[in-house]
């Protein structure tokens, strides 16, 4: 339980940054475009949503008996119904379209497994040298 909800603060964290950076970004390439602050809320509970959703979904990779490239699609497969389905509820296709939401899925989906790959191998490493040391 302490470890589902270590990813779902993690994962709402992360959710809650790039959703900053996207809105950002959204009203700084428009420059008459404004934002009320109910609007603004109303993504930042989206994003907290989609973030709440999206932590658990890491616990696909633990299935043991399921092929790596399996748990990556399944996974795959899932964020992307989260993100649509955090897309409808928080207007983002009529702002950017479909295909521009899942663009940004992709690149954040990248980013996110780009630094998950550093941190294993850091971790490796550090496992690796651990038991170096106690060979001798």
């Amino acid at each position: 339980m302490k470890k589902i909800f270590q990813l779902i603060v993690t994962s709402i964290l992360i959710s809650l940054s790039c959703s900053y950076i996207l809105v950002t970004l959204s009203i700084m390439s428009e420059p008459a475009a404004t934002m009320t602050g109910n609007e603004l809320l109303e993504q930042v509970i989206v994003a907290a949503i989609l973030g709440a959703a999206l932590g658990p979904l890491s616990l696909i990779f633990e299935i043991e008996r399921m092929p790596f490239i399996a748990q990556l699609l399944l996974h795959l497969a899932a964020v992307t119904i989260c993100v649509l389905t955090a897309g409808h509820f928080g207007g983002w296709f009529e702002h950017f379209g479909i295909k521009n939401v899942l663009i940004s899925e992709a690149i954040i989906y990248i980013i996110i497994w780009c630094m998950m790959f550093i941190l294993q191998k850091k971790d490796i490493e550090k496992i690796n040298n651990a038991i170096k040391k106690r060979k001798g």
